[in-house]
């Protein structure tokens, strides 16, 4: 068995259980959609209190609303308002809403993207700070999905939590899988990222968010509270965008996993034009070029399989410039 990799680089995040689960391969579709996938808004006004204290709350939360990743966003929202009263004009004004949306590109082998927000806001106040009622405000959202991985993939979670005033509130990001969790908590002002290789097979995503005021609290009567989710799955050994301007020159090809190597390619135009190219994985050099070297056209670079990589290609030009071209690979294992 190998362990669930993850590395975090957070400010106000609570990172939960990440259970160790195997990498082997599990059949499954080659292109798996989401299912089980719904928005689910709620706001309500009611009274906690009871005895003399009457309340009249206006309407019901709405049905979920269904989600793809069909790269379309799914928007779901909802608004309740209401008073509490008790004789001797004690009066509670309450209010709550809930507001949450979600896209993702199509999920399966390919790279993929889910984004969510969820935004709560709830309000009651009193108007005399001797009530004897306790009005109590409430409003949550919910985006869940369930789905395949055909392969082993890395998941980049990005978490921002933001919120005001004194009502209790709070939010989180859960990744389900069949041997435990990945579990990310925000709060009011918090933000960072989380990055996990998954393994193959069911995968469940939450995205949740709520929030109480109370009117019988002092400082608990008001508040707001937003998270933005941001889900990246990447195959293992998947490569970065090329960068550099000595992409002419030299080409970083995919990684093979298998073995954890990396092909390369030196151009035509190199031949003509570079006098030495310097080939460097993770900042050790593995190949100098130069002379009638600069006529052997592919290379293998030889990398890790459990590590990231990084590869530099320096060119030294004719005359006398110096080019470079960059890639990065995330981890096989």
């Amino acid at each position: 068995m190998k362990r669930l990799l993850f590395r975090r680089s957070a400010v106000g995040l609570a990172l939960g259980a990440l259970a160790a689960t195997g990498l082997a391969s599990v059949p499954s579709p080659a292109q798996a959609a989401v299912s089980n996938a719904w928005v689910n808004v709620y706001a309500d006004v009611h009274d906690d209190a009871g005895g003399s204290c009457v309340a009249t709350p206006t309407g019901s939360s709405p049905s979920d609303v269904a989600w793809s990743d069909n790269g379309l966003t799914v928007t779901h929202s909802y608004a309740e308002t209401g008073t509490v009263t008790a004789p001797g004009n004690d009066v509670t004004t309450m209010s709550s809403s809930a507001t949450s949306s979600v896209s993702s590109t199509p999920l399966g082998a390919a790279p993929a993207t889910i984004k969510a927000t969820g935004s709560v806001s709830a309000s009651a106040v009193p108007n005399t700070p001797a009530t004897v009622c306790d009005g109590h405000a409430s409003a949550s959202t919910d985006v869940d999905g369930d789905f395949v991985l055909p392969q082993p993939m890395w998941a980049t979670v990005t978490v921002t939590g933001t919120g005001t005033g004194g009502a209790y509130t709070g939010g989180y990001v859960e990744i389900d899988l069949p041997d435990g969790s990945l579990y990310l908590q925000a709060t009011k002002r918090s933000q960072g990222t989380v990055t996990a290789l998954l393994p193959a097979g069911s995968v469940g995503v939450s995205v949740e968010t709520w929030i109480d005021a109370y009117g019988g609290e002092a400082g608990r009567n008001t508040g707001s509270f937003a998270i933005s989710a941001n889900i990246d799955l990447q195959p293992v050994g998947a490569g970065s965008a090329v960068s550099g301007k000595g992409k002419a020159y030299a080409q970083f090809g995919a990684r093979d996993c298998a073995t954890g190597n990396i092909s390369a390619a030196i151009t035509k135009k190199a031949k003509k034009k570079a006098k030495q190219v310097l080939v460097k994985v993770n900042g050790a050099k593995v190949a100098k070029l130069k002379g009638k070297k600069l006529k052997k056209r592919t290379l293998v670079l030889p990398a890790a399989p459990g590590s990231a990589a990084e590869v530099t290609a320096t060119i030294k030009l004719k005359n006398g410039k110096k080019v470079t071209v960059t890639r990065s690979y995330l981890a096989c294992s």
